[in-house]
């Protein structure tokens, strides 16, 4: 198990609320499927790291800041000696290296180097570990990780993994020498207690609450054709069957996600969730998985 477990992007999961409730524009949908892909691509590397058997500590997702900068390591693996820091690629088709820029061979569309990317990441963490007082040896990548990806042009010793090397990798990282002592321990902890939840640059469309369906979603297909029957809201397109209190309190995580400031009441849920009319079901329900304080406005749950 990793030291920092990976999670799902706040963005991407507000992304794909909205997707559901709101007409995303072209290039709206086009950063969703990048950051599904993107988060699709780290949690394959992230299911070959948890099977490394050598004495290591596994951190996904970091989000740091030094000297005002901000920056993001999607895998660092600490070993005694060495700190392995990791940047996921999920490129696929036929690319050409240049210094640069990538640029596919098929559509002459050009990509950032990682290179310069992996070498600022680099830079930066070494910055931040001599101002918490550590000196380890780093070492970067790029790994790209989709098996329909080729870059042609690339000199041997640039430090790319492709998708071929990914079995070599992680022989490597098993035959790692030492063991991680307490020192390697209190690293991975300041590291964990520095990892930063938003970053500035995920910016989310304009969004009024109007403006979105109310409903509640099909947890399998997403459609809001669905019906409560009794204890199970049942969905009519796909046929999946739910409890009717999952899905009401996966409903309150979504507006919580998209309005964190909206006071939770039973009259809020029940025009969020529209299709549950009851509106004492919806107390009860919110009675059980939340606190609840009286105000003037009458009874506001928190959890």
């Amino acid at each position: 198990m990793a030291f920092k477990e990976r999670t799902e992007p706040t963005i991407l999961s507000k992304l794909r609320i909205l997707n559901k409730r709101l007409e995303l524009t072209e290039e709206e949908k086009r950063y969703l499927s990048h950051l599904e892909k993107g988060y699709k691509g780290e949690l394959q590397f992230d299911a070959m790291t948890e099977k490394l058997t050598s004495s290591c500590l596994i951190l996904n997702d970091l989000l740091l800041e030094v000297e005002k900068t901000t920056f993001q390591i999607d895998t660092l693996i600490i070993f005694a000696g060495t700190l392995y820091l990791f940047e996921i690629k999920t490129n696929q088709g036929d690319y050409l290296y240049k210094q640069e820029a990538l640029t596919s061979i098929s559509t002459g569309v050009s990509i950032k180097n990682p290179l310069d990317q992996i070498n600022r990441t680099k830079l930066l963490f070494k910055k931040l570990l001599n101002q918490i007082g550590y000196n380890f040896k780093i070492q970067g990548s790029v790994v790209f990780i989709n098996p329909e990806f080729t870059l042609y042009n690339a000199h041997p010793d640039l430090p790319f993994i492709f998708p071929t090397q990914l079995k070599r990798l992680l022989d490597n990282l098993n035959n790692q020498p030492g063991k991680v002592s307490s020192s390697h321990y209190k690293l991975a902890t300041k590291l964990a207690s520095l990892h930063q939840i938003e970053t500035s640059y995920n910016k989310l469309p304009s969004i009024q609450y109007d403006e979105l369906k109310k409903g509640i979603t099909c947890n399998e297909c997403e459609s809001f054709s669905v019906e409560a029957v009794g204890q199970k809201l049942l969905c009519k397109e796909c046929g999946h069957s739910e409890k009717v209190e999952l899905a009401v309190l996966r409903s309150i995580n979504e507006i919580q996600l998209l309005f964190p400031d909206r006071p939770i009441t039973t009259p809020a849920i029940q025009e969020w969730c529209s299709i549950i009319t009851d509106g004492k079901r919806i107390s009860r329900i919110l009675a059980k998985h939340f606190t609840f304080s009286e105000t003037k406005k009458g009874r506001t749950y928190t959890r």
